[in-house]
């Protein structure tokens, strides 16, 4: 007997328009269509908003694949499917057009263990292979990342419960997943004076250590609520210190009817 084909590990990225809203403006907006597409996130940062699903799919080849993953979303924001194509060379699809009309204007659909962008890091311009979001700070910045866990299941229940945070900070960059979220700001202050004007309370006080350029002072709360605030001489550059890093997208099991299932794996 033949053995049968593993399935395929794919994520997608849907670019929407992003605006001249403020990052929390623009996370508030497109939440709903998050979570109607069921997406695992969604990434807002200066320049950009994105939705990020991901999910297994078994079929005959990987172009296959992508194409049966990307079926619902070219339906769902108005595509024609000769709109979408497969990169053998890179092993990635994407639209090559915008659709119709807003919100979306790009999906693309990689191997889970590959970058997603124009053409992955490899080729350049990849923009979100393990959540990276920017904000371009200047050099003297100090980089502020706030990650906290909210009582939320959706998208939309996860946002609604950020909203106190957003008021304060009034972050430039937001990352959220159900029940859990990134925020990306420019700190104002040392660790100890940030952590009690964002009202953490007690913390516990850490740090990592990069390299002798830079160091990341870390202050956790007793909910888990982290802040982080980097320090450091090295210039500005893809990872620090304009750069979050928060982590990488659960692979969903398989759903025949869309992205994803209900099951996970890591």
């Amino acid at each position: 007997m033949a053995r049968s084909r593993p399935p395929f590990r794919m994520k997608a990225m849907l670019s929407l328009e992003r605006g001249t809203a403020t990052a929390a403006d623009t996370v508030r907006r497109h939440a709903p269509l998050a979570d109607e597409i069921g997406a695992d996130g969604i990434d807002v940062d200066d320049d950009r908003a994105d939705l990020l699903l991901s999910g297994y799919r078994v079929a005959g080849s990987e172009e296959s694949a992508m194409h049966s993953l990307a079926e619902r979303l070219l339906h769902r924001f108005g595509w024609r499917e000769q709109d979408f194509t497969y990169a053998r060379n890179v092993r990635y699809a994407e639209t090559g057009v915008p659709p119709p009309g807003p919100p979306a204007t790009r999906l693309v659909i990689d191997r889970a263990d590959q970058d997603l962008g124009i053409e992955g890091t490899t080729h350049g311009a990849g923009r979100t292979p393990d959540r990276t979001l920017h904000i371009g700070p200047a050099q003297a910045d100090v980089v502020a990342r706030l990650f906290v866990t909210l009582p939320a299941s959706t998208i939309v229940g996860t946002v609604e419960a950020l909203g106190p945070w957003l008021t304060r900070i009034e972050p430039a960059a937001v990352s959220v997943d159900p029940g859990r979220a990134a925020l990306l700001f420019l700190a104002r202050a040392d660790l100890a004076t940030e952590a009690e004007r964002l009202g953490l309370g007690p913390v516990k006080i850490g740090r990592i250590e990069a390299d002798a350029d830079h160091v990341i002072d870390t202050a956790t709360a007793a909910d888990g609520t982290s802040l982080w605030l980097r320090r450091g001489t090295d210039p500005v550059s893809r990872y620090w210190p304009g750069i979050i890093e928060i982590r990488e997208m659960v692979i969903r099991d398989v759903d025949p009817d869309g992205l994803g299932g209900s099951a996970t794996a890591s």
